[in-house]
């Protein structure tokens, strides 16, 4: 029998931490920023502490693309659309199609954010993601109440300031969590 869902809350502008630390499992670990959550459509959002092991270098040369912007990594937003970019910035910045996410942060999903950097006049924080997380209407409610995922309210530090493989362990310290104490199954009543 399955539980009956809560009202609903959108959960967009907040971070999704992963509870399972399964090794190997592309969410393992992860610290999702959600940019996109409604009751109708599903959620879908982005890893932020995952880096690709592909090459800024790589991706724009297989788009004919030159890049002269400053050095940077890309991240692996996740498993859905690996084709499609994005990039998470501060505020400051703003092209046509920036999307707000909170008072502190937007996400650009064309070109022009990535030309925007390499010509210097770019974001001052950003991540350059290349895949996102996607969920159907109601699955990540679901998920959340079978403790897969932990919501935790967005943090410019975790996102912008903090080491990639310490993200997973700050998100879950802002709840006062012991990152130490997780164990590698998703909890099953």
């Amino acid at each position: 029998m399955s539980k009956k869902l809560p009202p609903f809350q959108s959960f967009l502008g907040q971070f999704m931490v992963a509870v399972q630390s399964e090794s190997g499992q592309f969410f393992d670990k992860s610290v999702v920023l959600m940019t996109h959550h409604t009751q109708t459509e599903g959620a879908e959002g982005y890893v932020i502490n995952h880096p690709s092991t592909l090459s800024p270098k790589e991706i724009f040369q297989k788009r004919d693309i030159s890049f002269l912007g400053p050095d940077f990594h890309l991240m692996r937003g996740g498993p859905v659309d690996i084709d499609h970019g994005a990039v998470l910035h501060s505020d400051e910045y703003r092209a046509l199609d920036t999307k707000p996410l909170t008072n502190r942060l937007g996400l650009t999903e064309t070109q022009q954010a990535l030309d925007d950097i390499a010509d210097h006049i770019g974001p001052k924080n950003f991540l350059v993601l290349i895949g996102k997380a996607v969920w159907a209407p109601g699955q990540l409610e679901e998920e959340i109440m079978g403790n897969m995922w932990i919501p935790v309210p967005f943090s410019f530090n975790i996102l912008f300031n903090t080491a990639d493989n310490k993200k997973w362990q700050e998100a879950l310290a802002t709840l006062k969590i012991d990152s130490n104490l997780m164990t590698n199954q998703s909890g099953k009543a």
